[in-house]
């Protein structure tokens, strides 16, 4: 990639090999005519320029031409335009005189000369050179048959005559529509404000690309004998181009046909909108000396003029048609005047360049397992063409503090403030809309996304990737990938180029402390390498500006990536890899078996080049090759590890100890810790003494852990009161009396108090076990933290000491406010009816409560018990949440069954409920009426949820016209019972499916000669037309009542939304935030104004504060 080195000269090699890079860059073919200039009075050049409109400025001492010399000229012209008015219907008149010499006599009069000298007309091998003489001067560029001419317009050039050298310059011209030879007669090259480009061919060449009065696009070459004398004229022609000219403005119309084309290519949008003439440069093989007009020729055909459009996600390269076929715009099809060059995404980028001495500038690009594509442009808007590129990136990727690509651009146009794009909707401001925020808000992730999509070429994969974000406690925003939203019977994985298009937009994003893979697979990314990564990554920096090593440039895509990822945020804190990698295949290599992404990440972790502490590789077979490399950064101080998750991760009863031990250095940094559904048989011992170092530990999941069968605690209480914990999880664990006693000590204290999740389901404790457990909470002297949930659920609580867990519940007071307790099997009803009858009395003071999937010793609970559950909707005033979803499978049923619906009738007489689950317990018609009659008087339920309960159309009708009728302004949320729904319109529509096979095998048996013949015998042809037709008449009718049916569903979910989207606007309920969505709101806000306009981007690509 060239670089432009101010005080420097860019040598003819150089220039060689950029060249070639261009010519790499485009498509190989470009149809576009080239001709020399044409010094005809038809086609005269200067015809459209006013030079009236020329600025004056202050001319050069010494070389102004005299008042009688602009007077004879004037004069002169006056009778030359006479004559070439009378022979231009004949022949072509002289390009020296004529309508060119008039047109501009005034415009020479009133310009001050800048530079002039010689340059060769042609050369050859049997005549010397041809020299003629060029003028710069303020307005125009000129040229005259020799410097005598040019004495005669301009007398100060008698008195600054100097012996000029031999090798003089050359010049050609070229032309879109002709070709003339060249004539060494006195005409205008070009006026100044209508150059397009000026920039260097070769080691003597400078190309002036400019556009006629008929607007068509025309380029002249200079070629000189000397570099000294080509700095010179580059020198002066750059210096004295206006700042403004015809290559920063296009006509309107064909703006509006740049928009078209952009729209039909998803990509336009209003602020980022740009359009500038360029100069495509490309096929210049060789920069020797011309030796002749057509050698000169074929250095203007070298070059390209074209149009460049930047729109929201890429830039597009279209050259113009010269002559638009008029059947084009006849059509109404304005792309037909384009002709598409090249198209590249702008997150592509990876150089910019421009040069301070001419108008060249150079665009590359690279996109995934491609090199890096170049192109060399040239234009008076170069400047403007930079800042604009950098801020459409600047929009593309707001608030990102690093950027992957390198800029040789001059002081003055990296000082220069960038102009912002606004975002794509000011409404998306709102914190309301969260869909705006998903959008917009995360540092414009979505736009970041699809911006890498359009680069990579596939722009619709944007609609299939789907991901959501979540505030997390401990590391803030949390950015999660779901999986693709792609249809098929097998599990849908995301491509390559989609899992490259995430990982790119999430590695400089600084809007997220976590990224979660959770759940999707990563196999596209493990095998592949991108040997032309390394072009890109040369240029990459971390966070912390440091170089990316060559170890990390050969490593296959997905490593790559992930260390990428850590390396390139600061905000990033945790990385959740739970179950993304294929399980390994043994019988290969060692280094080959691993998961080939645990070494790499543990790599970066070791070296404490990056922020992320926290990781979880969950659901990852780890094999020996893994495991050292977990050990090694374990027992590395410099790792400062957070938080490290290694759940069914196979590993056995050594590696485990081996993993605790080292783990014991960061005793400082560790707060959570996962071993759970590992095969290895842990010793009590040797876990009590690991985890006792660990004072700051705060999440603790030990699920299914098999222990040896040592008489000691899981975890003793010495263990439990040196920790932290906020989160205790010990599902599937066997705890033993000693174990339980352990931890009723440690509940007791005031060391429990931080505890937010206590999870103990499945331990295989009785009702006496988990009593006693409740009651040392409730005897804490510290009041415990009140969005503490205890979870209990699928233990063997009837077995022995119910009671005692009864009378434990009726003593918590407002220590325990929320317990789960789902798939409990209530061996006799006579428990069940206890247990509703304690929830009814005023000493219960539970808000949550989840009595999902009860397991009761008949199908369906019974009349006594329903009316028990009626008192607790009744007389409860505590429950907040109450849960009673059922399930009916082939091998259970857990739920309460349809004779909820007499305890449902009782919610009229509720005053605290807000959340109601009830699905799955076949509550049928009659219980949708009584839920509805109790909806008409209760004003306190906010959500309910009641599908698969076998209720029809007349039901859920029933439900919604209660609320509407009653004015019920309070509910917020009623669940679509879709699944009653499509049972409902599954009998109809498989009676449709019955009918109409029969119609068609009837019509078939009717055509049939056989079938015809034996009706006829049997007299049966009347029969079978009149069962033809009864069928057929059974068929309209079932499809009518379908059709019906469907469209009622539609009217009535669409009378509940208007009635909810009223009341959630004018309601007097006031929706209180619970903390986490708190948080959420307050970090979306956070975001939206951590955007910082006008940012500046140094010569290395990073920001300046």
């Amino acid at each position: 990639m060239p670089a432009f080195i101010r005080g420097h000269n860019r040598t003819s090699s150089q220039a060689s090999s950029a060249s070639a890079t261009s010519a790499s860059a485009t498509p190989p073919v470009y149809t576009i005519n080239k001709a020399t200039h044409t010094r005809s009075s038809s086609n005269s050049s200067a015809a459209s320029y006013d030079p009236t409109l020329a600025s004056s400025s202050a001319s050069i001492a010494g070389l102004e031409p005299s008042r009688s010399i602009r007077q004879t000229a004037s004069a002169t012209s006056m009778t030359l335009v006479a004559t070439n008015q009378t022979a231009a219907a004949t022949a072509p008149c002289d390009a020296g005189s004529g309508s060119h010499m008039h047109t501009h006599s005034r415009s020479l009069s009133s310009s001050n000369l800048v530079h002039a000298g010689e340059v060769i007309a042609s050369t050859g091998l049997l005549r010397g050179k041809k020299k003629d003489y060029i003028v710069l001067t303020r307005n125009e560029l000129l040229r005259f048959k020799n410097k005598s001419k040019a004495a005669d317009m301009f007398p100060s050039l008698n008195s600054s005559i100097q012996r000029q050298p031999s090798n003089a310059s050359s010049l050609s011209s070229s032309n879109t529509v002709a070709e003339a030879p060249v004539q060494s007669l006195d005409s205008i090259i070009c006026a100044l404000d209508r150059v397009t480009a000026l920039f260097e061919v070769g080691h003597v060449h400078i190309e002036v690309a400019f556009i006629d009065d008929h607007s068509n696009p025309r380029s002249t070459i200079l070629q000189f004998a000397t570099r000294s004398e080509t700095e010179l004229w580059v020198q002066k022609l750059h210096s004295a181009v206006p700042k403004l000219t015809v290559a920063h403005s296009l006509p309107a119309g064909t703006l509006d046909n740049l928009r078209t084309y952009l729209r039909a290519r998803n990509d336009y949008y209003e602020p980022a909108f740009k359009a500038f003439r360029v100069v495509l440069q490309q096929n210049k093989s060789s920069t020797k000396v011309a030796t002749s007009s057509d050698d000169l020729s074929k250095l203007a055909n070298a070059a390209t003029h074209a149009i460049l459009v930047i729109g929201h996600y890429a830039c597009h390269l279209l050259a113009v048609d010269s002559k638009p076929s008029p059947f084009s715009s006849a059509q109404g099809n304005p792309h037909s005047q384009f002709t598409p060059l090249s198209s590249h995404g702008i997150v592509a980028l990876v150089h910019l360049a421009m040069s301070p001495r001419d108008s060249t500038l150079y665009l590359s690009f690279r996109t995934a397992l491609s090199p890096v594509r170049s192109l060399e442009l040239a234009s008076c808007a170069a400047k403007d063409i930079i800042q604009s590129i950098r801020s459409s990136l600047e929009h593309l990727r707001p608030c990102w503090t690093e950027y992957p690509l390198t800029m040789d651009v001059p002081e003055y146009v990296q000082d220069e403030p960038l102009v912002p794009i606004p975002g794509p909707n000011p409404d998306l401001n709102n914190h309301n809309n969260d869909d705006g925020d998903r959008a917009y808000g995360l540092n414009g992730f979505n736009m970041t996304l699809a911006a890498y999509c359009v680069a990579y070429g596939i722009p619709n994969a944007v609609k299939s990737i789907a991901y959501e974000v979540f505030w997390d406690e401990d590391n803030g925003l949390v950015f999660r990938l779901l999986p693709p939203r792609k249809s098929g019977l097998s599990p849908a994985q995301y491509t390559f180029l989609e899992l490259l298009c995430v990982m790119r937009a999430l590695r400089w994003n600084e809007a997220f402390g976590g990224i979660s893979f959770a759940g999707v697979s990563l196999a596209s990314l493990q095998d592949i390498s991108d040997h032309y990564a390394p072009i890109e990554l040369d240029q990459t920096r971390t966070a912390n500006s440091r170089r990316i090593s060559k170890v990390m440039k050969s490593l296959p895509s997905l490593k790559l990536e992930m260390q990428l990822l850590m390396l390139c945020s600061t905000t990033l804190r945790m990385l959740d890899l739970n179950g993304c990698v294929r399980p390994a295949k043994y019988g290969q290599e060692m280094n080959e078996r691993a998961s080939g992404i645990i070494d790499a990440l543990m790599h970066v972790a070791k070296r404490a080049t990056s922020n992320v502490d926290s990781f979880v590789f969950s659901n990852i077979q780890i094999d020996l090759y893994d495991f050292d490399f977990l050990v090694d950064v374990a027992s590395s101080r410099a790792a400062h590890l957070r938080n490290i998750e290694l759940a069914h991760c196979g590993l056995y009863e050594r590696e485990l100890t081996l993993l605790l031990q080292a783990l014991e250095v960061h005793e400082n940094t560790l707060e959570g810790l996962d071993i759970s559904e590992n095969p290895g048989r842990i010793s009590v011992y040797s876990l009590n003494e690991s985890l006792y170092r660990f004072q700051y530990m705060r999440h603790l999941y030990m699920r299914k852990l098999l222990t040896t069968s040592e008489d000691l605690p899981l975890l003793s209480v010495d263990t439990l009161s040196n920790m932290r914990l906020q989160r205790l999880v010990l599902d599937g664990t066997r705890l033993r009396r000693i174990s339980v006693t352990h931890l009723c000590d440690y509940l007791s204290t005031s060391r429990s108090s931080s505890l937010v999740q206590f999870s103990i389901q499945s331990c295989g404790l009785t009702g006496g076990d988990i009593g006693e457990l409740l009651s040392a909470m409730g005897r804490s002297p510290a009041k415990q933290h009140p969005d503490l949930t205890v979870y209990i659920g699928d233990n063997p609580i009837c077995t022995a000491g119910f009671d005692t867990l009864l009378t434990s519940i009726t003593k918590l007071g407002t220590n325990i406010r929320r317990i789960s307790m789902p798939r409990i099997e209530f061996h006799k009803e006579q428990f069940l009816c206890e247990f509703f009858t304690v929830l009814a009395s005023p000493d219960c003071k539970i808000t949550h409560l989840d009595l999902s999937l009860l397991l009761i010793p008949d199908a369906d609970a019974s009349a006594h018990a329903c009316d028990l559950l009626g008192n607790v909707f009744a007389r409860n005033s505590s429950l907040i949440s109450f849960n009673l979803t059922g399930e009916t499978s082939k091998l259970q049923v857990a739920r309460i069954g349809h004779g909820i619906g007499r305890a449902l009738e009782r919610l009229s007489e509720n005053d605290s409920l807000h959340e109601l689950y009830i699905e799955g317990n076949e509550l049928s018609v009659d219980g949708a009426m009584l839920i509805a009659q109790a909806l008409t008087r209760n004003r306190t339920i906010r959500r309910i949820h009641l599908d698969d309960n076998d209720i029809n159309l007349q039901g859920f009708t029933a439900i919604v016209n209660s609320i509407v009728e009653s004015g019920n302004s309070v509910v917020r949320f009623i669940s679509r019972p879709e699944k009653d729904r499509a049972k409902q319109l599954r009998t109809l529509r498989e009676l449709c499916s019955k009918l109409d096979a029969d119609i068609s095998v009837l019509r078939q048996q009717k055509r049939s000669p056989s079938s015809l013949s034996s009706l006829d015998k049997d007299g049966g042809r009347d029969k079978s037309s009149s069962e033809l037709a009864l069928k057929v008449e059974a068929y309209d009718k079932a499809a009518e009542t379908l059709k019906v049916l469907e469209n009622e569903w539609d009217r009535v979910y669409e009378r509940l939304d208007k009635w909810l989207k009223r009341c959630s606007g004018a309601s007097s309920v006031d929706e209180e935030l619970t903390e986490e969505q708190e948080k959420t709101r307050k970090a979306w806000d956070r975001l939206r104004g951590a955007g910082r306009p006008g940012r500046k981007i140094s010569a290395g690509g990073r920001v300046v504060k």
